[in-house]
């Protein structure tokens, strides 16, 4: 397989082909040290700019629209039980099926 480098680039391969295996063992874990480095200010930039959020974050803010919406779910049967010939009647049938779908969200973890 024939190969094409740029000057450096082929300065670059020879240096690597020419180390001797301890030296080739300390430029990769160099490199791992550098892309490491890189990967985490590349977070920390990201928080910076307000793209990364911390988990506990994120999981206030669930539990708070779970919260928010399970009572909203649970309002359903008093607010439109009125709608019906029979109130009470229609508040316990809508109120049994909201609650079978909490308890389906409430199941799945």
């Amino acid at each position: 397989m024939n190969r094409v480098f740029t000057r450096d680039g082929a300065a670059k391969w020879i240096n690597v082909v020419s180390m001797s295996t301890e030296s080739k063992a300390l430029a990769e874990q160099r490199i791992r040290k550098e892309r490491a480095l890189a990967s985490m200010h590349g977070l920390q930039l990201r928080q910076l700019e307000g793209k990364l959020l911390w988990a506990d974050q994120v999981e206030h803010a669930w539990a708070g629209a779970v919260i928010r919406f399970r009572d909203a779910m649970l309002a359903i049967p008093s607010r439109c039980a009125g709608r019906f010939p029979d109130p009470r009647l229609a508040e316990l049938i809508i109120r049994s099926e909201v609650e079978i779908a909490l308890n389906h969200l409430k199941a799945e973890k």
